[in-house]
């Protein structure tokens, strides 16, 4: 009963909708059923006061015949006490009330010729109908009782009324005190509360609603336990066992109930299952093959056909390449890298033999790919395939041992091999271009005594700090700092003559000269020798003026910066 209630199953869903239209049929009937009751208790209603008011009528011309006006009067007060009677008046065709001036007596004095009614003391008028009224108009007119329904205020509470104006007709035993000219002498009003019709209408809403309520729960239980019996579990057991076929379970099979469509369609699916497994049994071990070999490589293979589609791809083409399958095959077999030029150009030398694995450097790693056109030995194109492989290992592997090549590994400046190949390029570049260079070279003074007195230890990072001040004392781009060996550096300063050397020179003397190392202070002697100011052709010249600068800063006692000697142009 409980996957009923859950509106996700087909049992919930033929359940609400079957009760929904079964209730809006109860809803119909019952709703015409309620309203011709409510017509019918107003009718009875109305025939019940109609006959009243004929029998009252009657009692009156009665009681108005034998001239006893005193009793009609009583008579229409006292019916005033009866239940649910509201209002009853006897009212002239000008809608005034009666018996509450002389006016009648005075006419039926006149007509009769004597004083048989005594006039009242006090007189009052109270009008109950303007003379236009539609419903009043229509009772003098027509000579016809009528009716209409409205709503008071009785203590200060609003209530349904039903008001009857019946005609006093002009009857001959009338003549003698009316005489003949009217055919109406006046009109009853009388208004009945419906309060007691409608507390029986009310009633008669509320049963039909109960039984609505009660024919609605009971065929709500007994349509779920029919559904679930004859459709829900049927369904739920083709639905589950579809569930797990998909998955791949072949073995499913559902129970049959019966021989009406549902089972039709559990034998059908039965069938269908048993053909799968033995079509699947037939293919399962060429798939195996297929997956170990494609599906299984970590490199990424993609194959196309004759018209240039993508037929065949594996998961490791998404991984490297970062994109899904729908994505790769949308943008075609030239667009895997994004570069379809280059992969042209690759595939042209591939088919003509002349080359083998390209390397595109593609969202921050390196794949070699190689790529070849496939055909059939008549030469008919049969498609192209790609093969992809991660290489970003390998090649930062390769980046690493040319840092580790060209770097020392204490104080991660370039090493004395990065200083030779440096500085050759930029001293033939200055004596062709004929452009500023400048070498500085450089050491810690009296290092000796770091290593002899607080251990190689502190002289490594005595030299680590050193290079450190060093590296933030030069220009980024220009300048290029080098360990040359031992306690000894070099710099050498692109764009800048000797001047502008000793400039930077004195700038890093200055910033070791200010520097601390474990609360132990640095020096240094700075040599600086431009090309043009010493004529040098060659790196090792530069070398050796430079260090020949150096030594006479150490001889001038240390701290100290010194030039080349420049030679006259």
């Amino acid at each position: 009963m409980s996957e009923l209630l859950a509106f996700n199953t087909i049992g919930a869903k033929l359940t609400t909708i079957i009760c929904a239209i079964i209730a809006c049929g109860f809803s119909v009937i019952i709703y015409f059923y309620a309203s011709q009751q409510e017509k019918n208790h107003l009718l009875q209603n109305e025939r019940a006061i109609n006959q009243v008011l004929g029998s009252v009528s009657e009692g009156l011309q009665t009681v108005m015949i034998t001239g006893s006006a005193s009793v009609a009067e009583l008579f229409a007060k006292r019916l005033l006490g009866v239940k649910d009677v509201e209002d009853f008046r006897i009212l002239r065709t000008n809608g005034l009330e009666a018996f509450l001036d002389n006016e009648t007596i005075m006419t039926v004095n006149a007509l009769r010729k004597d004083t048989d009614f005594t006039p009242r003391e006090t007189e009052s008028h109270n009008r109950i109908f303007a003379e236009e009224d539609p419903n009043f108009r229509q009772v003098l007119l027509t000579r016809q009782f009528t009716y209409f329904y409205g709503k008071q205020m009785v203590d200060g509470k609003e209530t349904e009324h039903l008001t009857f104006l019946l005609p006093i007709k002009n009857v001959k035993k009338c003549y003698r005190c009316h005489g003949k000219q009217r055919e109406v002498l006046g009109v009853l009003k009388f208004t009945s509360s419906l309060e007691g019709v409608r507390n029986s209408v009310r009633e008669t809403w509320i049963r039909a609603g109960v039984f609505l309520l009660l024919a609605l729960i009971a065929t709500l239980v007994v349509t779920a336990l029919v559904l679930k019996r004859y459709i829900v579990r049927p369904i739920e057991a083709v639905s589950n066992a579809m569930g797990k076929v998909s998955k791949g379970d072949l073995t499913q099979q559902v129970p049959i109930f019966g021989r009406d469509e549902l089972s039709m369609m559990a034998t059908s699916f039965n069938h269908m299952t048993q053909e799968l497994r033995s079509i699947y049994d037939g293919f399962n071990s060429e798939r195996n093959k297929l997956s170990t070999i494609i599906m299984g490589t970590d490199e990424g293979i993609v194959v196309t056909n004759d018209q240039g589609v993508i037929v065949l791809l594996n998961p490791s083409v998404e991984k490297l390449l970062s994109k899904h399958a729908e994505r790769i095959i949308s943008d075609g077999f030239l667009h895997l890298l994004d570069a379809p030029q280059r992969m042209e150009k690759l595939l042209e030398s591939n088919e003509a033999s002349l080359g083998g694995p390209e390397i595109f450097l593609y969202q921050a790693r390196f794949l070699a790919v190689y790529a070849t056109t496939i055909r059939r030995a008549n030469g008919q194109l049969l498609g192209r395939t790609a093969v992809i492989r991660d290489v970003t290992q390998e090649k930062r592997l390769e980046q690493k041992l040319r840092e580790l090549s060209s770097t020392d590994p204490l104080t991660n400046l370039a090493n004395r091999r990065a200083l030779d190949e440096t500085l050759a390029t930029e001293v033939a570049l200055a004596l062709e271009q004929g452009r500023a260079l400048s070498v500085l070279m450089f050491d810690v003074d009296h290092f000796k005594k770091f290593n002899d007195n607080y251990g190689h230890d502190q002289g490594d990072r005595v030299l680590r700090a050193f290079s450190d001040v060093t590296r933030e004392c030069v220009r980024d781009v220009l300048d290029t700092v080098c360990r040359y060996g031992g306690e000894e550096f070099v710099v050498i300063a692109r764009e800048t003559p000797q001047e502008g050397g000793l400039i930077l020179a004195e700038r890093i003397r200055a910033a070791i000269e200010a520097m601390e190392v474990d609360g132990l202070n640095v020096t240094t002697s700075i040599g600086v020798a431009g090309i043009r100011e010493t004529g040098a052709k060659t790196p090792a010249e530069m070398i050796e003026k430079a260090d020949a600068a150096l030594y006479k800063a150490k001889n001038a006692g240390r701290n100290k910066v010194m030039p080349a000697k420049v030679v006259a142009k």
